[in-house]
């Protein structure tokens, strides 16, 4: 498997688990449910724009739009929740943030030749 397949698999997967979980934030604030000390509304604001943005991620074209958005509502999700005491979610929304990061920036960094290939496959 030749580098860009290799980003691309971590592409998929990354997307198909944070879509998964901002699916299943969107339906729990759909349903009322909110997440600590925040409320529905909070959830949904912030878990809408993920999902929209995961899902956009998949598009090579988008993805440096759709990584900010993500950065953004990482951040915003992180401080959010050291704001109700949680101090092990930042952390996990700091690697949500760096991979997606990551991603964007390999991609950036592989040779030409490599990504003109690979459109042709």
């Amino acid at each position: 498997m030749n580098a860009v397949w290799m980003l691309r698999v971590l592409r998929w997967a990354y997307v198909a688990f944070i879509s998964a979980a901002s699916g299943i934030a969107v339906d729990a604030g759909a349903h009322g449910r909110g997440e600590g000390k925040h409320g529905a509304s909070v959830v949904l604001a912030l878990a809408i724009p993920e999902l929209i943005a995961a899902l956009a991620f998949l598009v090579e074209p988008l993805e440096v739009a759709a990584c900010v958005v993500l950065l953004v509502v990482f951040a915003a999700a992180g401080i959010l929740s050291l704001m109700s005491g949680d101090v092990l979610a930042p952390l996990r929304f700091l690697y949500f943030a760096a991979t997606a990061f990551y991603i964007v920036q390999a991609r950036c960094n592989l040779p030409v030749q490599t990504q003109a290939l690979a459109v042709s496959e």
